[in-house]
Parts: C-alpha cells; sequence; structure tokens
C-alpha cells in the first residue's frame, strides 16, 4: 500500500517542514503507549510549524478542520523523541495538510498522517477562497524551498524543538 504523503497531489517532498514533541507522561497509557488522540495534538504542531515557516500567522486567519486521517505503524512511547515532518498544498479553496511522525532514536515511522482545512471569513462565518496574501506567502515559501533544495532528502525548514 503506498504511503500519503508519497501520493498526495501537488504535495512539494522538498518543502516539508520539521519540528519535535517528547512524549510526556500525562500522554500515555499504563503500558507506557502514547494515548491515540496526542497525534493529532502533535500534528498540529506540525501544521502551526508549517505556517509560521510560511510567514502564515494564525491569528489573521480563521481556519476549521474538516477531515483528519490517521495510519498508525507503531506506538511512539513515554520519553519518545518525535521527529514530526509536515508538507502541505497550497492553499485555495481549501489547505491538506500531510504528516508523518518517526521516533527520533532510529527513525522508526510510527504514524503517517493527512488532515484537510478550510478557510472562514471571520465577519461572516462562511467559507472562502484562500486570501491572495496567504496563498502567495505559501508560494514563495515552497518557491524558496526549491531554490535552497540542494538535497531534497534533507529537511529545509526547522521549527524550534519543543520537548516536555
Amino acid at each position: 500500500m503506498p504511503r500519503w504523503v508519497e501520493t498526495a497531489p501537488r504535495v512539494m517532498r522538498w518543502g516539508y517542514v520539521e519540528t519535535t514533541a517528547r512524549v510526556r507522561w500525562s500522554e500515555c497509557d499504563g503500558q507506557r503507549h502514547a494515548y491515540y488522540g496526542n497525534y493529532m495534538a502533535w500534528c498540529d504542531l506540525g501544521r502551526e510549524a508549517f505556517a509560521l515557516a510560511a510567514g502564515v500567522d494564525y491569528w489573521n486567519y480563521q481556519i476549521t478542520t474538516t477531515e483528519f486521517h490517521i495510519r498508525f505503524h507503531t506506538p511512539a512511547h513515554y520519553l519518545d523523541d518525535l521527529l514530526i515532518r509536515t508538507w502541505a498544498t497550497t492553499p485555495t479553496a481549501r489547505l491538506d495538510c500531510y504528516y508523518e511522525i518517526y521516533r527520533k532514536k532510529g527513525g522508526q515511522l510510527i504514524v503517517e498522517a493527512k488532515s484537510g482545512h478550510a478557510l472562514v471569513d471571520l465577519k461572516k462565518g462562511l467559507l472562502m477562497r484562500a486570501p491572495d496574501s496567504f496563498h502567495e506567502k505559501f508560494e514563495a515559501f515552497l518557491d524558496s524551498q526549491k531554490v535552497r533544495q540542494g538535497n531534497p532528502a534533507r529537511p529545509l525548514a526547522v521549527a524550534n524543538e519543543t520537548a516536555g
């Protein structure tokens, strides 16, 4: 079965952003496995890191999640350091994001996920197309990453480490 990120339309694998997190005790069950609901929060960290790297501040936009899919490969454990890799399509009427979460030690793929989001007009509360400024920031970010590409297997933007 192909991996989601590899088959995603218009996703630029060279334009991903990486951020990190550490699995905390409060995020685990009695067997030291991370509770499945925490993976969405870790994907949110990745999406926020991507948006900030692209120059998009969520305070200026209302974004609502319309779908979220996660494929689990193996559980994360208490005190695992996680690497969250995030890609996104250029937003138009929707924003699609793709994620891979790895165990830093050994690089094992733990989860892959994808999410769909809609932009909402703050004043009218209705769905809207991405404003030109939003769209242009994503395109400029992806263009700058492509120019700096060098080795497409390496991350080009790394967010500050988040360890708890």
